[in-house]
This record gives structure tokens, C-alpha cells and sequence, in this order.
């Protein structure tokens, strides 16, 4: 469905809004004095941000989504450039002592804008080469309506001088036993964080793109061994400095 015509439907349900199974726990069962969190609410404030900017083109709280070829780009920055890591992007609120890039951006109006460009929220290819025992056991390969419908290609731009360079975010990673990017990454799941009494908990945590799988973060890796936690370090090389700013690039995949 293209997003023209997504936009003239009511606003996703709440099994729309994630992949996941939210959790069926509120404030007081949790033993929790804080208040329960409205994550569907949250999503929805998020929906309502959206604006035209031409026939085929929308803007959502600083993300740029183009109906026409399902592109959606937003600005981030270099965290780290050198160090493990468990994410490639995060808020600047949320774990930044394990991520290449943060961003400003706010995970609500990620997910939504990805929805809206008519990606599907699911989790298949992600637990494919996990261990039975490694396995998260509230976490189960589901697939998108569509096949292929929840597998993205990421990209990252920024400028160097008067050049303007781009390549795949799997470049800005390496496995630490082999030293290489991993070589089955071309692709990334969009899996949907999911809503609890924490509210919408990619927003709740800042996870917004893992390469250790996180069902909480709103994009996965699926590349073997993506349940090491050990695994991961940042490629150097192929990671601008520090502090550069840069635009994530998400597209479709290619069938």
C-alpha cells in the first residue's frame, strides 16, 4: 500500500503499532508505584506530527518519507567511533556508551514514519540462527503479512569537505573473531519495539537500530550470531569522526 493511501486510513491499531506481543502487565501487577505509561497514545501523538511537503513527499517530527519510493531519512550524529557495541543508533538519551550513531530523533516517530511508508513490523529471519538456549522466550519469529515486507536496507550519508560520501551502515561494524563486516547483513529486520506499563519501550530505552538483538529496538540485525552481546565492535575504518553529522537512509529491500 502506497503512503497516499495509508494516510487515509484511521490511525494503526495496536497490533499495527508492533510486531511484538505488548505486555499484559500494568503498574500495580508489576509491584511498580509509577504510573502505567499510554504507549499507544504516545505512538498516536507521534502520528499526528505528520506534514505534507508535496505530492509525494512528508515530513514527521524531522524525518523525511518520499510516498513515491518508500525512502525515509533523518538526521543523526557519530557517538563512537571506536568501541564494542551492542546498537548502531540510539537516542542521545539512551545507550550511548555502545552505539556508533545517536540521533535527536524521537523512536515514536520512527516507527510510525516506517509504518506509514507501508514497511511490516515482524520478526522473521531474526531467531533463525539462535540457539534453542539463547533463544528470548517471550520472543518468536512472526512474518510480515507481505514476504519481505519487514527487511530494510540502511544506509548512511554525510559530507567530507565538498564531498558528500554514503555507504551501508554493515560497513561501520565487524565481527571480533573474524574482523570483517558481517556478510550477511546486506539486509536489517524491522521487527516494531512493542508497548508495556513503560509506554512505547524503544522510546522508553532509546533503542532504535541493534545489532545485538534487543526486541525492544525498533530495527534488528539478523546476522549470525547477532545473540552474542560480545560479538560486535565498531569498524573504525569506515566511520566518520566523532560528532559528524550524518543521515540514516532507510529503503526497501531488494526482493
Amino acid at each position: 500500500m502506497r503512503l497516499a493511501a495509508a494516510l487515509c486510513l484511521s490511525f494503526f491499531s495496536l497490533p499495527a503499532l508492533s510486531a511484538q506481543q505488548p505486555e499484559e502487565k500494568t503498574a500495580a501487577a508489576s509491584g511498580s508505584s509509577t504510573p502505567a505509561v499510554d504507549g499507544a497514545r504516545q505512538l498516536a501523538e507521534a502520528r499526528q506530527k505528520l506534514k505534507k511537503l508535496s505530492g509525494t513527499e512528508y515530513d514527521l517530527d524531522g524525518i523525511h518519507i518520499n510516498a513515491s519510493t518508500r525512502e525515509v531519512r533523518f538526521p543523526a550524529q557519530v557517538c563512537l567511533k571506536k568501541a564494542p557495541i551492542e546498537y548502531m543508533l540510539t537516542t542521545d538519551t539512551g545507550k550511548t556508551h555502545e552505539t556508533v550513531l545517536t540521533t535527536v530523533i524521537q523512536p515514536t516517530a520512527i516507527q510510525v514514519a516506517l509504518l506509514l511508508a507501508s514497511y511490516e513490523a515482524a520478526t522473521e529471519g531474526l531467531l533463525k540462527d539462535v540457539p534453542e538456549d539463547e533463544r528470548p522466550k517471550v520472543w518468536k519469529e512472526e512474518p510480515p503479512k507481505t514476504p519481505g515486507g519487514n527487511r530494510v536496507k540502511i544506509d548512511i550519508e554525510w559530507k567530507a569537505g565538498d564531498q558528500v560520501k554514503k555507504a551501508p551502515l554493515k560497513l561501520m561494524v565487524q565481527n571480533v573473531d573474524t574482523r570483517k563486516p558481517p556478510p550477511d547483513l546486506d539486509t536489517w529486520v524491522f521487527n516494531g519495539s512493542y508497548i508495556d506499563e513503560r509506554g512505547f519501550i524503544a522510546q522508553h530505552e532509546g533503542s532504535i537500530i541493534a545489532v545485538w538483538l534487543d526486541r525492544g529496538a525498533i530495527i534488528n540485525s539478523a546476522a549470525k550470531g547477532n545473540w552474542r552481546d560480545d560479538l560486535w565492535i565498531s569498524l573504525p575504518d569506515n566511520i566518520p569522526d566523532e560528532a559528524t553529522p550524518v543521515t540514516v537512509i532507510i529503503t526497501p529491500a531488494q526482493p
